[in-house]
This record gives C-alpha cells, structure tokens and sequence, in this order.
C-alpha cells in the first residue's frame, strides 16, 4: 500500500490548551493567523459535529415533510457525508455519541436496504421505496451512501456489528457488478429513465468505494473494478454530465470526481501512469478551485442548488497539498490575487485558508439547522484536522492523537 503522508505530527498551541499534538499538515505554515484559523476550524467541527449528531439521530422526514426540521433536507445520501466527517470526530474526541450517530443512521439504512427491490439497493428517502419494484433507484447517490456505512463499519470494535456492516456494502456492491457495471470500466446509474448508459457520476462514487473497500477488506476484484473506472473517467469531457452544463454545476461535478481520485491514491503506486494521470487532473481541478475563488473566499454558485458541495471544495485542495510534490507544476510560479508571483502550491495553499475561514463563520454553536452545504463542509473540517482520515484509512489505528474530555471542554 502507499503510504500518503510523509510526515505525521506538529506541536500547536490550541486556545490556551497545553501543547497538542495535531497532524502537520504540510500546506499551513506556522504563523498565528494560521494558527487561529485552525482554532476556529476545531471549535466549528466541534459544533457542526454536535449538531450532525443530533440530527442524524433524529427519524428523517422525507421530500414532503422536512421543511423546519432540524435536518434541513431529506436525501440520506447528503447524510452519509456527515457520517464520514462524525466518524473521525469519533477518531479526535472519542466521543461515543458521535459514534453512535453514525451506527444509528447506518442501522437505519440498513433496515431499508432489507426490503428494497432489487436486493442489495439502498433507499434514496425518494423514489423507489421498500417493498416496491417500480420508480427509479440511483446507483450514484448509494455509492455516497455505502462510504458512509464503510465508515460505520470501520469505527466498530465488536466484531458482529462491524461484520454486519461489510456485509451490506457487500451486497450492494455484488448488485451493481452484476447489473451495471460495463466491460468500459464505467458504471451506469441503476434505474434511471434519462440514460442507461456509463455515467461520469455513478463511476466515480461507486470506483471511490470500491477503492475503500478495497483497502479494507483486501479484496484485489475491487481494486481492479476501482481502477477500471478511473480509467473511464479519464475520457470523460466534463462539459459532458447529461444534467447540466459544466460552468452551472461544476463544483458538484468536481466534488465527485475527485471522491475516486483520493480514494484512488493511496492505493496506486508512485510513478505509474495513473498514478501522474491522477495527479495531472487533481492539479487542474484545484487551480479551477483557485481561479474561479470569489474575493470572501467562496465561489459563485447558488449554495442551495449545485454550490451545495462548495463547503466540501478546500477538503480536495488540502488534500493536493499533500500530494503535491508529486505534481510537475509545484515548480512553476502563479501570480496571486494579491499580485505576488507564487509557486502554485502556495496559491492553492492560501486558496484553502481563505476558503476555510470563510466557512468558519464561528457561528456554528449558534445554528438551529443542519444544511447540506454543512454536511460537506464538515468533511473540510476533517481533512483539515486529521488528514487522511475520510479517504485512506484501512483498519489501522488513528495516527493522531486523541483530545481529552478536559481539552475539549476547554475548546469553546
């Protein structure tokens, strides 16, 4: 396997605690702005962490009756990215409701996969429901819910449950090999009446599992299935989605994308064709990041329609950061919007920082709702703070270490 991280710990201060022990993400320098900028991102997971798990324990409403609810929408998929991002809030606070949010949501999809038609489907929370074999059903959206049942699954030490949690992923993956999976390496997306073709959405969350489970389970049919579609995925024109135009939904189409990427790449070996093919195209899809970032450090994209995934967007550019001395254009300069010629790692750099702290408002103590721009922006969070933790971690232990209950209730 690849190892990710070249180095693993520096020594921060953190709002009057001791000295922690926090990964050395080699994309922030030390300095107190960025110091503070780090502060603020720990005391935001915290809080959207606390309201995640809240919510996510809640019975969900469905697309007629979730308005005013305490989860402000009602696709399970959008939930599965808060269980990722609330199962390494596990890994940093060993806080078991966290963990028991995710389990409770993960028996919840569970119990709606028993009944789906086909077998091995997962319910959406629209279209195709339980017991019924008729409406459509999205291989897509149950490939982002599967990663977060895997996640479940990999925070469980009673070997039962976590084996019970394989066992749907399981099942869920035999249901599209068999069915939708093509000999071009792409993956169609299930039940859905505009195409029954390969689908650039579909292969790219589906290859990003199946590239996770993988590095669990050892399994190399999954490995070959995952490379098999990032090889489709590199023919795929982006101005090509079906849905919508790229310049309307490209930080959804983004997003996706680089979900297969970065789970791809601790699995793909250094120098490989694929391996620089990989790191050519997350390249290009951080400096679209940076280029098209607007002044408060946002981008330009309705947040309640495809800008949903732009609090997810500095998760991929830290995540570049980290693999960016592999990168042939980490040795050419870029001139910043401050005017100031830089290497462009530093552009990206500075592009995340300034994206993050415009997602830490600091005002997430205060929220009464959870959003699906929260739901990827937490996921931010998390790569930020335990790097490598939402798309490279196996069944090895937590690289980092723990916060105490003491530390933490000191961290307002």
């Amino acid at each position: 396997m690849v190892t990710m991280k070249t180095s693993f710990f520096s020594v921060i201060v953190l709002i009057g605690l001791p000295a922690v022990l926090f990964p050395a993400c080699s994309w922030c320098a030390a300095s107190a702005e960025n110091n503070k900028l780090r502060e603020q991102v720990l005391r935001d997971f915290l809080a959207l962490s606390d309201l995640a798990a809240e919510a996510l324990i809640q019975e969900p409403a469905d697309n007629s009756n979730y308005s005013g609810s305490l989860r402000a929408y009602p696709q399970f998929f959008v939930d599965s990215y808060a269980v990722r991002a609330l199962a390494v809030a596990y890994d940093l606070t060993g806080r078991k409701r966290y963990l028991e949010a995710c389990q409770v949501w993960s028996d919840r999809m569970l119990e709606y996969q028993k009944g789906m038609i086909p077998e091995g489907a997962y319910y959406m929370n629209y279209h195709r429901k339980p017991g019924e074999n008729t409406g459509e059903w999205f291989v897509a959206d149950c490939g982002s819910i599967v990663m977060g049942v895997l996640a479940t699954a990999l925070r469980c030490d009673d070997p039962p449950l976590r084996k019970k949690y394989l066992e749907s992923s399981e099942s869920f993956a035999r249901l599209v090999l068999t069915n939708y999976a093509r000999p071009s390496g792409g993956i169609t997306d299930g039940l859905w009446h505009i195409s029954d073709k390969e689908w650039w959405c579909s292969t790219a969350l589906f290859s990003a599992f199946a590239f996770q489970y993988y590095g669990i389970t050892g399994k190399t049919e999954y490995f070959n299935v995952a490379q098999a579609g990032v090889d489709w995925l590199f023919n795929f024109d982006y101005d090509r989605t079906i849905l919508y135009g790229f310049e309307k939904g490209a930080p959804t189409t983004i997003f996706y994308i680089l979900e297969a990427y970065a789970s791809a790449l601790p699995h793909i070996k250094s120098g490989t064709p694929r391996r620089e093919e990989i790191i050519k195209r997350l390249s290009a899809s951080v400096e679209w990041m940076a280029d098209t970032q607007n002044s408060s450090g946002t981008w330009d994209y309705n947040p309640d329609n495809w800008g949903v995934k732009l609090g997810g967007l500095p998760c991929h550019m830290l995540i570049y950061l980290e693999y960016s001395g592999e990168d042939p254009n980490s040795r050419l300069y870029r001139l910043s919007p401050a005017g100031r010629l830089v290497l462009f790692p530093d552009l990206v750099r500075r592009s995340a920082g300034k994206a993050l702290n415009y997602f830490s408002s600091g005002d997430a103590a205060r929220r009464k709702s959870f959003s699906q721009q929260d739901a990827f922006t937490i996921m931010s969070y998390a790569e930020r703070l335990c790097p490598g933790e939402l798309y490279s971690k196996t069944n090895s232990a937590f690289p980092y270490r723990r916060l105490t209950e003491e530390e933490l209730d000191r961290i307002k």
